[in-house]
């Protein structure tokens, strides 16, 4: 179908069908001539600066060939920009193998709330893919590890030369991380004698290589993470693991929870004595947190802090970028500055009594107005009234953390006299 002819479609079924049936019949009654032809670039751009783009070094086809109709009408629309549609239906009419992506496990956010314009230019760009900037400067707009990264000793080359397709798909994979199909650390370093010989005869090939490495950058040697268990830094390995020649190579040398208790008695012994015990450390599964031989902070997690609880603790919440889910309070706070780690004698592994956990920072909320105790409950449920009564503790869908718009019905779900004199 021509562009004339689909500008013309456009616009008339954005009329109805009673204009529709008006116009064609005095149309057809006068005799009125068919649509001339219109260069639509030319008369575009008698409006729409676009030299910049139409010089770009990569051009949307569209706009290179002057369709500008293809995405756009000419005349009227509900939606900004006149496109013919929302973003990222309209750039599914051309681009069906991203569409096809969408079924893929791990959905990039961008790509999974249509928000296409974040990365890629429209009508044209200086690099591959209308990318409308480097790839690692448009990463680190919302990956904001970026910027820490590059500011380490040690860079993983395809990171350091901005080459993040490398290793990551741009729009979906079917693994964490939107790793790319076959893109394993043994694609670029083989696995030699030499190879095998650094890591002590493990066999490296079904090692998960991330557990002890970053994958972009370090200020230590090998790209070892930042923070190295002392075993495994002194290559004492037969500390924790029997030798490489043994009938189960490598195997722990104990339990797991009492090989960790020879040098962390303390932290264990909290696990076990501690009325309410976290899932992972009571039962002696350290390393669900932990890794053994190299980590993130003092504490040589798996991931950061806030990334290692969101592994479990996050049905649809801030790693899935769903708004007010585990909201850490503007970033003030760490999950350990409320919650004990390994157990506590409080519910939910409050450190202390919830009010006393929120008057830490909170001190001037509430001193002289809602009573709060063991000896004050709440209606609804029988328990002792706490912060946690009116404020959610990371569940925020309204202001202030309350599970209620407004304050008069988060006040009236207890105090129904109060419904009943205002009705």
């Amino acid at each position: 179908m021509n562009a004339p002819i689909r500008i013309a479609l456009a616009t008339l079924a954005l009329l109805g069908a009673p204009a529709l049936a008006m116009i064609g019949t005095a149309a057809f009654a006068a005799g009125a001539p068919q649509a001339a032809e219109v260069d639509e670039l030319k008369v575009c751009l008698e409006c729409h600066d676009l030299a910049d783009a139409l010089a770009a070094k990569v051009k949307h086809p569209p706009a290179a060939e002057g369709d500008c109709s293809a995405c756009h009408n000419p005349h009227v629309s509900r939606l900004e920009g006149l496109l013919l549609d929302q973003p990222g239906p309209l750039c599914a009419r051309c681009h069906e193998d991203v569409t096809a992506q969408l079924a893929r496990k791990v959905v990039h956010a961008p790509v999974a709330e249509a928000r296409c314009a974040i990365c890629h230019s429209a009508h044209g760009a200086p690099f591959a893919g209308l990318l409308a900037r480097p790839a690692t400067e448009l990463c680190q707009e919302c990956h904001v590890d970026v910027a820490e990264w590059q500011q380490r000793k040690s860079p993983h080359a395809p990171f350091a030369q901005g080459r993040c397709a490398t290793c990551h798909e741009a729009h979906a994979s079917d693994t964490p991380g939107l790793i790319k199909p076959g893109a394993s650390c043994t694609s670029c370093h083989a696995v030699d004698a030499r190879f095998r010989s650094i890591h002590g005869g493990y066999p490296v090939e079904k090692a998960e290589c991330a557990t002890c490495h970053d994958p972009h950058a370090s200020d230590r040697p090998g790209l070892l993470r930042q923070i190295v268990h002392e075993p495994f830094g002194s290559g004492t390995c037969s500390t924790c693991h029997v030798a490489s020649s043994a009938e189960r190579p490598f195997a722990l040398v104990k339990p797991e929870d009492e090989l960790c208790g020879d040098c962390h008695a303390d932290q264990v012994e909290e696990s076990r004595q501690a009325r309410f015990g976290h899932v992972s450390a009571a039962g002696g599964r350290c390393t669900d947190c932990h890794n053994p031989h190299a980590g993130e902070g003092a504490a040589i997690l798996q991931r950061k802090e806030e990334a290692t609880c969101l592994a479990c603790h996050d049905p649809g919440g801030a790693a899935s970028r769903q708004p007010g889910r585990f909201a850490l309070h503007a970033g003030q706070v760490s999950c350990t500055t409320c919650h004990a780690p390994h157990g506590a004698g409080q519910p939910r592994l409050f450190v202390d009594d919830p009010v006393a956990v929120c008057s830490s920072c909170h001190s001037h909320q509430h001193g002289v107005s809602h009573p709060l105790g063991e000896d004050k409950l709440d209606p609804r449920s029988g328990a002792p009234m706490d912060c946690g009564s009116c404020h959610a503790i990371h569940e925020a869908p309204y202001p202030k953390y309350l599970h209620a718009g407004e304050v008069t019905d988060l006040c009236v779900s207890c105090h129904k006299s109060m419904a009943r004199r205002n009705q």
